[in-house]
């Protein structure tokens, strides 16, 4: 896998005490990650039903091996991070994905070029002028399409390191046609609790 990405912003934002009530934050139907019984218990992604559609109906989130090739598709991650002291569970909600519309994949690669990272980061100005919610780049999601398992990759890892190695931030791959999803962490890209929250219109199945 080759993953290019050549201008990102790097900000963080301070972690938020908040309790980790998981029937509230993960109410209704969720998906969990793939990895999400290995995973340790101390950090979870919590992926809301908004943020969730955005990515399903960029990436086709469909059944089955497609007789066409699907290329790599990707994108960012926007929320806040929490921390529960009382649990010592730290915690990141995404409420929002932004997805690279006009990045360079193939079958086996992602480049998302500066143009693209510049679209990016409007359609993020915009949608915090919009809902007035001070969020921040708290990971990204990429595709492995086709037969290709998920899994970070050593470009992947790389690029985690690079760009989303803080300890309460996170990594999403996901294959589309096969239903797979994995979450990771820090720049060690370690196994990660995820729930993916289903909007409640959406027609996708377990």
């Amino acid at each position: 896998m080759k993953i290019t990405i050549l201008s990102i912003n790097t900000q963080m934002n301070d972690e938020i005490e908040l309790v980790f009530d998981e029937k509230i934050i993960t109410s209704g139907q969720v998906l969990f990650s793939d990895n999400f019984c290995s995973a340790n218990k101390d950090h979870k992604l919590i992926i809301q039903s908004n943020a969730v559609k955005d990515i399903f109906e960029f990436i086709e989130w469909d059944v089955g091996k497609r007789s066409d090739i699907r290329v790599e598709q990707g994108g960012v991650l926007l929320g806040k991070r929490f921390y529960d002291s009382t649990k010592d569970i730290h915690f990141a909600i995404v409420s929002k994905a932004i997805v690279s519309e006009n990045a360079d994949g193939s079958s086996a690669f992602l480049e998302i070029t500066p143009e693209c990272w510049r679209t990016i980061h409007d359609k993020i100005d915009d949608y915090k002028l919009e809902s007035g919610d001070e969020v921040v780049i708290v990971g990204w999601f990429h595709t492995h399409p086709n037969m290709l398992p998920v899994f970070m990759s050593g470009t992947d890892r790389s690029t985690q390191k690079l760009f989303f190695d803080g300890d309460n931030t996170y990594s999403v791959v996901i294959n589309p046609q096969r239903h797979l999803m994995k979450a990771f962490r820090a720049a060690e890209c370690y196994p990660t609790q995820a729930f993916f929250l289903i909007p409640e219109e959406s027609d996708v199945e377990e």
